[in-house]
């Protein structure tokens, strides 16, 4: 079992040579490009989609291996979650022999190894450079591929940070020198996530009235902030929702005679985030 602790960035296409061009004046230990093939799994009953968890079978030069990843914690473009990784054979997902091999307290394994089925894909060259940081080394992954599934899919743009050795600090530090353009945003929304959502309307409605349904009052600074991410989210996906843009600008009164789609891609939106983020940890 790992922890793994990543931020996610979700970026316009056209902000791609910006960062690389930074990247590139890094301190670099190993740089490698991959192409990644991602199958996930669930149950019928959507198991692990309803525990928040993501289970698949990656493809990296007819290796694979099977990864669970578990609920953690998700704020605002941070995710720090634990992850189970076992090598597999074929591409077929042995979900029991890795419950077995962690000894996952998880008693329906058997009927979910019979009952599992792929339920979308996330198909992506992945550059990533290896960079040391002050006293961390932090994992810079650049994304670009496609999220499938039955209904539609979606394109994946997105730069991931991924702490390798050191302290959260450092990488708020390195975080700090990255140049921020328009079309960069902090998102809570994992690829897995995505890949039940995809073309799915009904089901990203049911997910916005959860969302609306809740008593900002009682939520803690922390999870307030997440309550707003997670609207900024979603409002990205259902760009005309009156509803979402009405509540986000209740929560935020400079935005009322203002564009909400583009103010949560923007620039200023970025730094904003980055600062409220590292306050709270």
């Amino acid at each position: 079992m790992e922890n793994e602790i990543e931020l996610k960035i979700m970026l316009w296409k056209e902000n791609i040579p910006l960062i690389k061009t930074w990247i590139t004046q890094q301190t670099i230990l190993s740089q490698e490009t991959e192409i990644l093939g991602n199958t996930y799994y669930d149950s019928p009953s959507l198991y692990f989609a309803k525990n928040k968890m993501g289970l698949r079978v990656r493809n990296k030069n007819q290796q694979f291996e099977l990864t669970l990843k578990t609920k953690g914690e998700i704020i605002g473009g941070l995710h720090i979650r634990p992850e189970y990784n076992l090598p597999l054979e074929n591409e077929k997902p042995d979900f029991k022999r890795l419950v077995s091999h962690f000894n996952l307290q998880i008693a329906q394994a058997e009927q979910l190894q019979n009952e599992l089925q792929a339920t979308f894909s996330t198909d992506f060259t992945r550059e990533k450079w290896l960079v040391a940081f002050n006293n961390a080394k932090i994992e810079v992954a650049l994304d670009q591929g496609i999220i499938k599934n039955p209904f539609g899919e979606e394109v994946i743009c997105e730069l991931e940070f991924e702490l390798k050795e050191g302290s959260l600090e450092t990488l708020f530090q390195f975080l700090d020198e990255l140049p921020k353009q328009d079309g960069m945003w902090l998102s809570s929304l994992s690829k897995a996530q995505r890949g039940y959502l995809v073309g799915q309307p009904e089901k990203i409605a049911k997910e916005i009235a959860k969302l609306t349904a809740c008593n900002i009052d009682n939520l803690s600074e922390i999870e307030q902030y997440q309550f707003e991410q997670q609207l900024a989210d979603f409002i990205r996906l259902d760009k005309q929702n009156r509803v979402l843009i009405q509540l986000y600008k209740d929560r935020d009164k400079t935005l009322v005679d203002k564009d909400v789609n583009a103010h949560l891609v923007s620039k200023s939106y970025l730094l904003n985030n980055l600062v409220k983020l590292k306050s709270l940890y």
